[in-house]
């Protein structure tokens, strides 16, 4: 059975979005996964899967060998 595609991201996809905003602005960088899921409160697995999920809806990019590779492509506002 395959996944149905959502329009637009969750209410949890975009809480993360926000809190990584929010983390950039105050520090200049992007949080590390770790960083983020103390954040949101969430587990390292669930903090992944929200970005991954991010990514895939096209909101961020990662780069490649880089712990601090979160890019936020566009904001959910």
């Amino acid at each position: 059975m395959s996944k149905k595609k959502t329009e637009g991201i969750t209410d949890p996809q975009a809480k993360t979005l926000r809190v990584i905003c929010s983390i950039l602005a105050r520090t200049g960088l992007p949080p590390t996964v770790k960083e983020l899921a103390f954040a949101l409160g969430i587990s390292h697995a669930s903090a992944h899967e929200q970005i991954a999920q991010l990514v895939r809806k096209g909101y961020l990019r990662k780069e490649d060998r880089k712990a601090r590779s979160i890019v936020v492509i566009k904001s959910n506002k």
